[in-house]
């Protein structure tokens, strides 16, 4: 039998595809308690505690980078009527995005874009920056970072997740396994801290929400277990199996506290 850790990483491609079909959405409504179309470990909860962190309202400039499928940004957009824009990677997470900002009847921009590159919008263009559980992915976050303090405008804020902040030991395996889906940096507390004030951004709050992802992780894991027969029928049986790896990998970390999710808070200094 192949070992799990042995395959190559598989990305989140697949998992865009049929991300909004009956079945999808009834797995997250398990796992989440409240579908709003993510895929990360964001809730609806957090989100709107965010409205006030990020001082949206109707006339903010919001980016969403690393949007996926725009869950988290139409949910944004909806509740405050701002202007969404929004960057990732993934050509099927875009085009499930812009079906979901239509059913939703939205208007946001999207972008297909390669975060590890500049990005493609010009200084001062937001008011906000949103990135949630996708620091850990970018190969630079430091690059990353003056990118964001370039785009944002003075006074504007970043808020972002990291769920790959170390806060005990981790044996190899365990690193395999969390980084099934593809590049995947993990850092000491004060990393972060550490970037984003090179990055010329005040740090204006942190906040450990670790618990947040262990409910969101044990949900998740329980919800697929609940539908095994229906999801392998879609992804096979190793592709089913590498997902419950590493949900229960997920767990695990969280539980013994050796890998801990944290929100920052961050502002652009005047220029």
């Amino acid at each position: 039998m192949t070992d799990p850790h042995d395959v190559p990483p598989q990305g989140y491609g697949n998992l865009y595809q049929d991300f909004d079909t009956p079945l999808m959405q009834q797995l997250r409504h398990e796992a989440y308690g409240k579908d709003i179309g993510q895929h990360s470990w964001a809730t609806a909860g957090e989100l709107v505690e965010d409205i006030s962190r990020l001082q949206l309202t109707r006339s903010s400039r919001l980016l969403d980078l690393g949007c996926g499928p725009c869950g988290p940004l139409t949910f944004l957009v909806a509740q405050t009527g701002c202007q969404g824009c929004g960057a990732d990677s993934s050509a099927e997470a875009i085009a499930a995005g812009r079906t979901r900002a239509a059913a939703m009847k939205l208007e946001l921009t999207l972008h297909e874009a390669d975060l590890n590159h500049p990005l493609p919008f010009a200084n001062a263009a937001f008011d906000a920056v949103l990135s949630v559980d996708v620091v850990l992915h970018l190969r630079n976050r430091a690059a990353v970072f003056l990118e964001i303090a370039r785009v944002l405008a003075p006074g504007g804020r970043f808020l972002f997740t990291d769920a790959g902040v170390i806060t005990g030991a981790i044996s190899d395996k365990e690193i395999r396994s969390r980084a099934l889906h593809g590049n995947t940096q993990f850092v000491p507390p004060g990393c972060n801290e550490l970037a984003l004030e090179a990055a010329g951004l005040r740090l204006l709050e942190h906040q450990d929400r670790t618990a947040s992802l262990l409910k969101n992780a044990t949900g998740r894991f329980a919800a697929r277990r609940a539908h095994q027969v229906e999801l392998e029928k879609i992804e096979g049986s190793t592709s089913f199996a590498r997902q419950m790896d590493y949900l229960e990998t997920v767990v695990n970390l969280s539980q013994k506290g050796v890998l801990s999710k944290w929100m920052y808070l961050a502002e652009a200094r005047a220029r």
